[in-house]
């Protein structure tokens, strides 16, 4: 047997698939991608260092350049700021927030005519997760002004 759930909130597609996996006959398998929901608890636990690259990702329709993440003069390291969103999908698995297996929203990308040096030229957002992550930091951003 086979069941899909789509636009389920997290909650109760977490409660069907436990109430599934009781049934010895049953495997329930929950669906590691990124939803809005999911994106944006994710956003909600990054450091601000991190957020701004996922941030220019969407704004750059899947694409961070790394000058526009070193800063001004351009000299801000941009060392840990993925491995921070890392440790968030991480946190997240853990507490239950998503499943195993989650992708990387954005991915740092080399230059293919420097390898011996490995100095990021920016990060990189798959097409499909642009608008799901545009829409998780509008939901932010609309909280962050209601608040203000």
């Amino acid at each position: 047997m086979r069941i899909i759930l789509e636009d389920v909130p997290d909650e109760l597609a977490r409660e069907l698939f436990a109430l599934l996996a009781k049934h010895q006959s049953v495997q329930a398998v929950q669906d590691a991608q990124w939803t809005e929901t999911r994106a944006e608890q994710l956003l909600r636990d990054l450091p601000t260092n991190a957020t701004q690259i996922i941030r220019h990702a969407v704004a750059g329709k899947g694409w961070a350049a790394a000058k526009q993440l070193r800063g001004p003069n351009g000299s801000d390291s941009l060392r840990g700021r993925s491995g921070a969103i890392t440790k968030a999908i991480n946190r997240g698995t853990a507490k239950g927030r998503w499943p195993t297996g989650m992708p990387q929203p954005v991915e740092a990308q080399y230059d293919p005519d420097n390898p011996s040096y490995q100095r990021t030229t920016g990060y990189v957002m798959t097409e499909d997760l642009v608008p799901v992550f545009e829409a998780a930091l509008r939901r932010i951003d609309t909280d962050t002004e209601t608040d203000a």
